[in-house]
């Protein structure tokens, strides 16, 4: 019958010069300080642009109806034509859209008669 007992552990000065040689080895791969600081230049001329700068305060927009609202919306091309818009940053207009190929207006009763 073999009986195994824990192998003792190295003591901590063992551990010693390794340590110091690993920590050596880290600080003398390092960049000297003066190399950094050639290699950056500091800007000349401080700017500061307030991120709200450019607010617009919000304003009402002219009650109208529904009805002539849901009619323009589908004029200019429907919501396309709002992502467009927000894409390219030029406003759509009625005339420049093309008629809307909306597949949904058969359901729920149809087109406008």
């Amino acid at each position: 019958m073999a009986i195994s007992y824990p192998l003792p552990l190295p003591s901590p000065k063992a551990f010693m010069p390794w340590t110091l040689a690993l920590l050596a080895t880290a600080a003398f791969s390092q960049a000297p300080a003066d190399a950094e600081a050639s290699k950056t230049a500091l800007p000349t001329k401080l700017q500061y642009s307030s991120a709200i700068g450019d607010y617009r305060a919000y304003t009402d927009q002219p009650v109208q109806s529904w009805q002539q609202a849901n009619d323009r919306v589908g004029q200019i091309g429907g919501w396309r034509a709002y992502a467009k818009e927000i894409k390219t940053g030029v406003p759509v207009s009625a005339q420049d859209a093309a008629p809307a190929n909306d597949p949904h207006t058969s359901h729920h009763g149809g087109g406008k008669p």
